[in-house]
């Protein structure tokens, strides 16, 4: 088997050259259509056998799937795997299963189903401590990359437990002139454990 990791950015040409036609299922090895090619440093004829698997991953939330090259679609047959809330366990109380399947939700509703949050960001939480890391250090990055400049999409997302409205105070006149001080603004809370754990207990409830 051969495992290529985000083949959709790769340069298709260089990674595959000849192969692109090589891996074909009527030109391996042993088929009807049989085709060998001779290698350029050794000279020696070679084909690939057929019971070869190239396996090549692709993230959809990436916008270089929609430019895959024709010739490599037509190769490969596609598998569609989703986040499995299921496969997140409990923690401290808190139903991450719950957690990630109502903040695929509400992604879906926001973005899109192809923008929904993969359940191996809490497939290594086993703490509450692990699980501060992974909200603020994996899930809260990734959030704010998908609502870059929009806090307000971003609150309508995670709520007040998580998200709080500032005010702008002490603005010059000068300054005020220039910013637009009628749309609210909003940063993401920094909570403590204990805090987090308790705001998504909350979430969970609500949930149910």
């Amino acid at each position: 088997m051969f495992v290529i990791d985000e083949i959709n950015r790769a340069n298709i040409a260089k990674v595959f050259g000849e192969l692109i036609t090589l891996i074909e299922d009527d030109k391996r090895l042993g088929h009807n259509n049989e085709l060998r090619v001779r290698l350029p440093y050794s000279g020696e004829l070679f084909g690939v056998p057929p019971n070869l698997y190239i396996v090549g991953t692709m993230n959809t939330a990436d916008r270089s799937i929609a430019l895959l090259d024709l010739a490599l679609r037509r190769r490969f047959s596609f598998i569609e795997l989703m986040p499995n809330p299921e496969l997140a366990k409990t923690i401290a109380g808190v139903n991450l299963a719950q957690v990630l399947a109502r903040l695929n939700r509400d992604i879906s509703l926001l973005l899109d189903r192809d923008h929904q949050i993969g359940h191996s960001y809490f497939m290594d939480v086993k703490t509450p401590d692990s699980l501060h890391f992974a909200w603020y250090r994996r899930v809260i990055p990734l959030l704010q990359e998908y609502f870059y400049n929009d806090t307000a999409r971003l609150h309508a997302l995670l709520g007040d437990a998580f998200v709080e409205q500032v005010e702008l105070t002490n603005v010059s006149t000068k300054l005020n002139e220039l910013i637009d001080s009628e749309s609210p603004r909003f940063e993401i809370k920094k909570l403590s454990t204990t805090e987090l754990i308790e705001a998504l207990r909350t979430v969970t409830r609500s949930a149910s």
